[in-house]
C-alpha cells in the first residue's frame, strides 16, 4: 500500500459504528407529501428527495467520492419499516453500533406509519401464514431462523442501506456497463422519448407511464447529487494549499460533472461512474459483476494514451476496496443476525472465465485486482475467479499467493458446471459463458435475471421430525404426514423413503412461503434505478420485481446441514439395519437423551465412528449422491410466481449456527445444540480425516451441475502452501475438481493455535482475516459460535 492507501485503511479502525436517522427522516418526509401515488413513483420522489437533500462530504485523500452515510462509517437506518426494539437496540449497542437518544426518538416517531398498515414486508407476508399449515411450518424452525410472530418475523430493524430504496430481500446485478458507456442522460432521454410515444390502451400502459416517469425521476436526481460533488469538491479545491491535492480535487470536480450523466472517457471516471451506480443499488449483498470485463476497455485506453501507469489503477482499485469497507449492514431480530456473522457482506467482484465467444478472458485487470487484495488485505470486497481448463497457470499462481496471506480471497468456482446449468435451463451458449455471481455464489447473468434473498431450509429438522413420525418436539405439533415410527422400519430403504416423503412435504411448504414473499416483495418494493438497468428495461416498461426474466432464477431451495443427515443415515445403515448393533428404539432414545448414559454414550461413539463423508467412501457418499440429487429432482418441480421454477442452490452463510442450537441430536452423533455442518460440499466439521484429495473425491461424487451454487470450504495450515510447488499441486487439485463437475471451493490458510489465540486475545489480532461461508470477516467480529466452528474445521498440512 502507498501512503495514501495506509492512511485510508487507518480510518476503518474502529469499534464504534453510528446508526445514523438522516434518510429515513428524508424519506419519511417524502413519503407523507406522496400519499396516493403509485408505489413506485413514490419510491421514486422518495429516492429523489434524499438525494438532494444527503449530507455529502469528501474525506482527505480520497481519489473516488460518494459517503454512504450522513457520518464516517455510519449506518443509515432502513426506510422500509419500523426499527428495533429496546432489547435489540441494546444488544446492538454492545456489539458496537452507537445511536444517541434523540436519533432513537426520531425513529420511534416514524414507527407508527409502518405498523398494522400492511406497509412492511413480514406483516404482510404474515397475512398470508393460516394456523393450520403454513404457520406452524414457520414456525417449526426447518426456515431458518423460526419467526417470532406474524407481525415481525425474524426481527425488525435494519441500518445500512445505500442510496437507492433497493429491491427487498432481491439480488440482481444490473448492467454496469449500460452506465459506463452511454450514461444516465440517454437512459432519461430514451425513457422519456418512449413516454411521448406511448399510448394508453391497456392497463399496462399505463403502469408503464408510472415507470418511466420513476426512471427519469430518480436518474436526474442522481445527477444532481453528482454535480454536488463536484460543486464541493471545486470549493474544497480553492481551499487546498498542497498543490497536488488541489489537482486532485479539480479533477474529482471534473469528473463528477460527467459521471454518471455522461459515458465514461477513461477508467478513473468509469471507476466514479460505478461507484455512483454501486451506491444506488447497495442492500446488503451488492455484486460487482465481472468487474475486470466491464472496465477492460476503459483501462486499456488508458494505456495506449499514456494516461495512466499500473500503480496508479492499483491505487485506484485500492480506493475502491476502502470505499467498500466503509459499508457495513445489521439487520433483523438477534437470531437472524446471528446468519450474517461479523457484519456480513457478499459484495462480489468476478474475474477471469471465458468470453462470450468462448476465449480465455483473463486481461491485466484480473491480475491488479488480486494485487489489490494482496496488497490492501481487508475482507472486502470478495473476488471469485472463474476458472475454466484454458485459465493461465499464472492467474491460478496469482491467486492462490493471495489465498496464501490467510484473508480467505478468492474463491474459485468452475466454468464447466456453471455453463452447463445455464445450457441445461436454455440459456444460449454466448450468455451462459457470460454469467456472474449476485451474492456469495448465486449465479446471475447481468441485466437478465434476478434472485431473491435464499431461505435457509434445515434438513437435520427434517430427519427429526421423519424419526417421529412427523410430528416436530420442538412445537409439539404434528408437522408433517405419519410415516411411521423409527422402531417400525424393518430396512434402510423403507426409512429412506419416508425421509424422502417428509422432505419433499416440507420443500413443498417452503416454495409457498418463497412464492408469498416474491409477490409482497413485487408489491411494496418498485425501484426504477435497478429497473432501468435491465435488458430492454425502456422497451418493457416494468419493474424488475415484476416482469419474467431472459432467464427466470428468481426463487431457489437451499439444503443447510444435509451432510449431518448424509452422515446420520450412514450411521443408521450401518448399525441399525446392516450390522443390527442398536435398535430402532435405542437410537431414538440415545437421541433424545441427548447421548447421557453410558448406554447411549456408547451408541455414540459407535455413530462417531461410523462412515463419514469426505473422506472418499463410497458407503456414505453414495447416500450424498442420492439425497442431493432427490433435492434437486424435487425443488424444480414447484412454480414460482415470477414465472418458471425453483432452482436447487447450496450455500449456508451461516446459518449452520443459529439452526444447529435448535436442533436436536443427530445420529452422526452431533450433540443437541451443536453446530451443523457448514456449506453443501463441505465435510462435517471435523470429520474429513483422510486428506483434501479424499474430500474433493466424496464431493465429485455428488452431481453438482443442477444447483445453482454449492460451498465447499477447505482449510490448510500455512505450512502447506510455502512453496510455488505447493500452490501448484493446489491449482492442479482445483481445476481436477472442476473438470469433474465441481461447482466452488475456498480455502481458509491459518493454524488452530493463532485463531485460538485470537478468540483469547482479540486485541492482538484486529486485522485477522478468515473465510467465515461466502465471505470473509475479521475473525475477532465474529460471535464465539462462528469462530469455534471455524476453529474446529479439519486442518490439512498437505496440499495432496
Amino acid at each position: 500500500m502507498n501512503q495514501r492507501v495506509q492512511r485510508l485503511r487507518q480510518r476503518l479502525n474502529t469499534d464504534k459504528y453510528p446508526i445514523c436517522v438522516e434518510k429515513a427522516r428524508l424519506v419519511m418526509e417524502a413519503y407523507r407529501q406522496s400519499e396516493g401515488d403509485p408505489a413506485i413513483l413514490r419510491r421514486a420522489k422518495a429516492t429523489a428527495h434524499y438525494l438532494d437533500n444527503k449530507t455529502i462530504f469528501i474525506e482527505d485523500d480520497e481519489l473516488i467520492v460518494g459517503n454512504f452515510a450522513s457520518k464516517p462509517l455510519g449506518l443509515e437506518a432502513g426506510s422500509l419499516g419500523p426499527t428495533w426494539n429496546k432489547e435489540n437496540l441494546a444488544e446492538l449497542r454492545q456489539q458496537g453500533l452507537t445511536l444517541s437518544d434523540e436519533d432513537e426518538a426520531v425513529l420511534r416517531s416514524m414507527d407508527d406509519y409502518w405498523k398494522g398498515k400492511g406497509r412492511i414486508l413480514e406483516e404482510r407476508q404474515g397475512q398470508f401464514y393460516d394456523d393450520e399449515r403454513l404457520w406452524p411450518f414457520i414456525q417449526s424452525g426447518i426456515m431458518c431462523p423460526p419467526w417470532q410472530n406474524k407481525y415481525e418475523g425474524r426481527g425488525l430493524g435494519a441500518a445500512g442501506v445505500g442510496w437507492g430504496l433497493g429491491v427487498g430481500q432481491s439480488l440482481i446485478i444490473v448492467d454496469y456497463a449500460l452506465v459506463l458507456n452511454y450514461g444516465l442522460n440517454r437512459i432519461n432521454r430514451d425513457a422519456k422519448n418512449e413516454l411521448k410515444d406511448l399510448r394508453y390502451f391497456s392497463a399496462e400502459a399505463v403502469k408503464k407511464a408510472d415507470f418511466l416517469k420513476s426512471v427519469f425521476i430518480i436518474n436526474e436526481a442522481l445527477v444532481r447529487l453528482a454535480h454536488r460533488y463536484a460543486a464541493l469538491a471545486g470549493e474544497m479545491a480553492i481551499k487546498e494549499t498542497e498543490a497536488k491535492r488541489k489537482k486532485e480535487l479539480e479533477a474529482i470536480g471534473e469528473i463528477c460533472n460527467r459521471v454518471p450523466g455522461e459515458p465514461a472517457r477513461n477508467l478513473h471516471e468509469a471507476m466514479q461512474s460505478f461507484w455512483f451506480t454501486w451506491l444506488m443499488i447497495a442492500q446488503g449483498t451488492t455484486p460487482g459483476g465481472r468487474f475486470d470485463q466491464f472496465m477492460y476497455p476503459f483501462y486499456m485506453k488508458d494505456k495506449a494514451d499514456g494516461r495512466i501507469s499500473d500503480e496508479e489503477v492499483l491505487e485506484l482499485l485500492e480506493c475502491l476496496r476502502i470505499k467498500v469497507m466503509q459499508y457495513n449492514f445489521v439487520g433483523g431480530g438477534s437470531m437472524q443476525r446471528q446468519k450474517w456473522a461479523g457484519l456480513a457482506r457478499w459484495h462480489n467482484w468476478v474475474i477471469g472465465g471465458v468470453t462470450p465467444d468462448g476465449e480465455d478472458a483473463t486481461n491485466e485487470l484480473s491480475y491488479l485486482i488480486l494485487e489489490a487484495a494482496r496488497d490492501c488485505q481487508t475482507p472486502h470486497h470478495t473476488i471469485t475467479v472463474r476458472v475454466h481448463e484454458k485459465t493461465p497457470e499464472s492467474l491460478m499462481l496469482k491467486a492462490l499467493e493471495v489465498v496464501k496471506t490467510g484473508i480467505g480471497m478468492p474463491a474459485f468456482v468452475g466454468d464447466r458446471s456453471y455453463i452447463q446449468y445455464l445450457l441445461n435451463h436454455g440459456v444460449s451458449l454466448k450468455e451462459a459463458r457470460d454469467y456472474a455471481l449476485a451474492g456469495c455464489l448465486d449465479l446471475n447473468l447481468a441485466g437478465k435475471s434476478r434472485i431473491s434473498a435464499i431461505g435457509m431450509f434445515i434438513v437435520p429438522r427434517v430427519l427429526e421430525i421423519t424419526m417421529n413420525n412427523g410430528f416436530d418436539k420442538r412445537t409439539g405439533k404434528q408437522l408433517g404426514p405419519r410415516t411411521g415410527d423409527f422402531e417400525s422400519f424393518r430396512t434402510f430403504e423403507e426409512f429412506l423413503r419416508a425421509f424422502r416423503e417428509q422432505l419433499a412435504h416440507f420443500m413443498s411448504l417452503a416454495a409457498e412461503e418463497h412464492n408469498i414473499l416474491l409477490r409482497v416483495q413485487t408489491e411494496l418494493y418498485p425501484d426504477a434505478f435497478h429497473s432501468c438497468l435491465i435488458a430492454d428495461a425502456i422497451k418493457v416498461g416494468k419493474d424488475v420485481l415484476d416482469r419474467t426474466m431472459p432467464f427466470e432464477n428468481g426463487s431457489m431451495l437451499n439444503p443447510v446441514g444435509m451432510i449431518n443427515v448424509v452422515d446420520s443415515m450412514a450411521a443408521i445403515k450401518k448399525l441399525v439395519f446392516d450390522e443390527k448393533k442398536v435398535t430402532g428404539r435405542e437410537m431414538k432414545d440415545a437421541l433424545d437423551a441427548d447421548w447421557q448414559g453410558n448406554r447411549y454414550q456408547q451408541i455414540r461413539r459407535m455413530c462417531l465412528g461410523a462412515p463419514k463423508y469426505g473422506n472418499g467412501d463410497s458407503f456414505v457418499d453414495t447416500i450424498a449422491k442420492e439425497l442431493y440429487k432427490y433435492w434437486t429432482d424435487i425443488a424444480v418441480t414447484f412454480p414460482t410466481a415470477w414465472g418458471g421454477t425453483m432452482k436447487p442452490a447450496g450455500i449456508s452463510i451461516t446459518a449452520h449456527v443459529p439452526a444447529g442450537s435448535y436442533t436436536g441430536a443427530t445420529p452422526d452423533g452431533r450433540r443437541s445444540g451443536e453446530t451443523l455442518a457448514d456449506g453443501t460440499m463441505s465435510a462435517a466439521q471435523g470429520r474429513d480425516t483422510n486428506g483434501p484429495t479424499a474430500l474433493i473425491r466424496s464431493a465429485m461424487t455428488i452431481d453438482q451441475i443442477p444447483f445453482q451454487s454449492t460451498l465447499l470450504n477447505v482449510k490448510f495450515h500455512p505450512s502447506a502452501l510455502e512453496t510455488t510447488e505447493d500452490l501448484k499441486k493446489l491449482a492442479a487439485l482445483i481445476k481436477t475438481y472442476f473438470e469433474f463437475g465441481g461447482k466452488h471451493v475456498q480455502f481458509n490458510v491459518v493454524d488452530r493455535e493463532t485463531l485460538l489465540e485470537a478468540q483469547q486475545h482479540p486485541e492482538r489480532h484486529r486485522d485477522l482475516i478468515v473465510r467465515v461461508a461466502g465471505y470473509s470477516a475479521y475473525f475477532v467480529s465474529l460471535g464465539k459460535p462462528v469462530q469455534d466452528e471455524i476453529i474446529r474445521r479439519t486442518e490439512y498440512a498437505k496440499t495432496g
